[in-house]
């Protein structure tokens, strides 16, 4: 029975915490969130796979450290296999993604969420394994564990594994592939220094506080480029939805709501409050769209139109002014929508003005019956 209690309140200690880190790191994604079964498969892929290699192969280079003395070997595995094996496991699901999910991977930020989820999975599973251990010295040890790893430490396999995240976010827009590589080994080597930092400052005692403070400057360093982040983002939003005003796409007013995350959330309230459920979930799908075609624009810009794959531009700006015209916006465009570039046809000009493509031909009359 005791073992059966040790095991379930070490799940707990281990679940909890973890879940809020989770959601905090959710919230960093301001402007457009990924995929929940994308984040999903991050978090699982750190918690099972990625340890279950790991403590495999970390196995497998322990061996030959039983030939030296034992505090040798243990410093050894702890501060030099352990980070090189730990964060080469986890940055192969960043490796997936960045390679499968490609659309869904739109710099830095993406990088760090996602490395975040995959350090948090990985990071559960290492402490309910130790919160389990230390329950055999008594529930003293134990508190003091669950403390430990889960506040001072708490956002340690987070930060390294955000930091080879960065590298691939880094990565996302280089053309050349020599540089793409080289951006995401240096995002990996950081990962590897900053858990070996962590691992040997501990292993040596007298040094533990050095561990500390090298954590939790990994962190401070992975807030600043959340912050840069949101500023790009945001510069992406204005810049590229600036040209779809002109275009009447969108009006000058929801461009700049859309831009800003208190005013995006002022018009979902006051249209939950004035027009219910249905009309505050159309205008968060409309902004969901808008940014869209903004980081779809920038990933054409950047990389050119074959490299864009998911929602196409021009099914994006139908969408849009569809949105509109369900959200009962009288100034929504409209006419007939080209079928080349998405944008609204004038009904007296037998062309799009934008791209040249002839205006598309109205729906056939169905017969009388």
């Amino acid at each position: 029975m005791s073992t059966l209690v040790a095991l379930l309140l070490s799940i707990l200690a281990g679940v909890i915490p973890t879940i809020l880190y989770v959601l905090l790191v959710w919230r960093l994604d301001r402007y457009e969130k990924e995929p929940l079964h994308l984040l999903a498969v991050a978090f699982l892929w750190g918690a099972l796979p990625a340890a279950v290699l790991a403590i495999m192969v970390e196995t497998i280079f322990d061996l030959p450290l039983a030939l030296l003395p034992q505090e040798v070997g243990e410093l050894v595995s702890s501060s030099f296999i352990a980070p090189l094996v730990e964060e080469a496991v986890k940055g192969l699901a960043l490796l997936g993604l960045f390679l499968l999910a490609r659309s869904e991977f739109d710099g830095i930020l993406d990088g760090i969420v996602y490395g975040s989820l995959i350090g948090f999975g990985f990071g559960l599973t290492e402490d309910i394994l130790y919160f389990f251990r230390a329950w055999q010295e008594g529930l003293s040890s134990w508190s003091a564990t669950v403390l430990l790893r889960t506040l001072a430490f708490g956002l340690n396999h987070a930060m390294f594994t955000a930091l080879t995240g960065v590298g691939f976010g880094l990565a996302r827009y280089e053309k050349a592939a020599r540089r793409r590589w080289l951006w995401i080994g240096l995002g990996l080597a950081a990962a590897i220094t900053a858990h070996l930092l962590h691992n040997l400052f501990l292993s040596l005692g007298e040094l533990c506080l050095l561990s500390l403070i090298a954590d939790w400057a990994g962190v401070a360093v992975i807030l600043a480029l959340v912050a840069l982040s949101w500023r790009r983002e945001r510069l992406w939003v204005q810049t590229y939805l600036a040209e779809e005003v002109s275009w009447g796409v969108l009006s000058p007013w929801q461009v700049e709501a859309i831009a800003s995350r208190r005013r995006r959330l002022q018009r979902q309230w006051q249209l939950l409050g004035n027009s219910g459920l249905s009309a505050a979930q159309l205008w968060r799908r409309l902004v969901d769209a808008a940014v869209e075609l903004a980081f779809r624009k920038h990933q054409q810009v950047v990389m050119g139109a074959e490299k864009v794959r998911g929602a196409t531009i021009p099914a994006l700006r139908a969408r849009i002014i569809q949105l509109r015209h369900q959200l009962g916006d009288p100034a929504a465009p409209p006419g007939p929508l080209c079928s080349a570039c998405g944008l609204p046809v004038s009904a007296e000009d037998a062309a799009c003005a934008h791209c040249g493509a002839p205006r598309p031909s109205p729906p056939p009359t169905p017969p009388l019956t």
